[in-house]
């Protein structure tokens, strides 16, 4: 599997890279939007785009089109509230990447662990691992709890926001909806769980 960045797969298809800006953001290609902002394109995509396939977003798998616009709803309230967001203030360049890195990890253990049956709840051992640093960074900079607390509940909002409108991006039943929504608040549950125990022993 090779991703490609905006450029390269626009160089690939002899296109403008805002026009596949454009194609990605109304869903017309499947795109992924890594922490820091970026798109990225499979380059198996590309290729069958290349070769007069039909690629729209309502194709691809649930865990893949919830991805894909999370991250686009979260990086935009970010953005537009940047300044109503007083806990991102708080981080400094450093321990933004070690956030972004960890957001990375998260997302891509969520995406697994969505894709995962009923029942396996393997990946979450890893989740635990993730809260745990994800704690001890809030500690170590002097957010408070309810600062931790009120991080993991903007993304968590935004997360559970795009998965019940899943349907109007994706081919998405009302049964793998709800599946999606239980193994999210499996996830989330674990980081702010973890998060006061953290504080609790500290």
């Amino acid at each position: 599997m090779k991703w490609l960045s905006l450029k390269q797969a626009a160089d690939q298809l002899g296109i403008h890279p805002t026009t596949l800006r454009r194609w990605a953001d109304n869903g017309d290609i499947p795109v992924y939007i890594t922490p820091g902002g970026h798109r990225r394109f499979l380059e198996a995509d590309v290729q069958a785009v290349l070769g007069g396939g039909s690629l729209n977003v309502q194709e691809t798998k649930p865990e893949r089109a919830w991805a894909t616009r999370a991250l686009l709803t979260t990086q935009e309230r970010l953005r537009d509230h940047r300044s109503e967001v007083q806990w991102l203030q708080v981080f400094d360049e450093d321990k933004r990447a070690q956030q972004r890195e960890l957001g990375k990890q998260l997302l891509a253990l969520i995406m697994q662990h969505i894709a995962l049956p009923e029942g396996d709840e393997s990946l979450l051992v890893e989740a635990e691992q993730i809260a745990e640093h994800y704690a001890n960074i809030c500690k170590s900079i002097g957010l408070t709890a309810a600062q931790g607390l009120e991080i993991i509940v903007f993304f968590r909002d935004n997360m559970t926001e795009t998965a019940l409108k899943l349907p109007q991006v994706a081919t998405v039943d009302d049964d793998n909806r709800l599946r999606l929504l239980r193994k999210l608040n499996q996830i989330f549950n674990l980081l702010q769980i973890k998060l006061v125990e953290a504080y609790q022993e500290g």
